[in-house]
């Protein structure tokens, strides 16, 4: 079998961008989020905190089930490339 097959059959198959090292530009826009929210929230009282917390964990949510729509559909398109290629690749002859 497979590295690559194994390696997802045994759940040690990394995907997530966690764990992958950010690029600097990543790590900055990371850390201007934290301060931009520390800043906020120093403004804000309990209630208006909970609604921020609310409205960024929303927004983590969607923008996260947005990332797995666009991940499936380019996966899905992938394969059909690769099942057109192999489909086609007689006509070069």
């Amino acid at each position: 079998m497979g590295n690559i097959l194994e390696a997802f059959l045994n759940d040690q198959l990394h995907v997530d961008s966690e764990t992958k090292r950010r690029t600097p530009e990543h790590q900055a826009l990371c850390e201007k989020i934290g301060t931009l929210k520390d800043q906020l929230a120093k403004t804000l009282n309990d209630q208006q905190k909970a609604i921020l917390e609310e409205l960024i964990e929303t927004l983590f949510d969607e923008s996260s089930y947005n990332e797995q729509i666009k991940l499936e559909r380019g996966f899905r398109l992938g394969v059909l490339i690769t099942s057109e290629i192999y489909y086609k690749q007689d006509i070069f002859l």
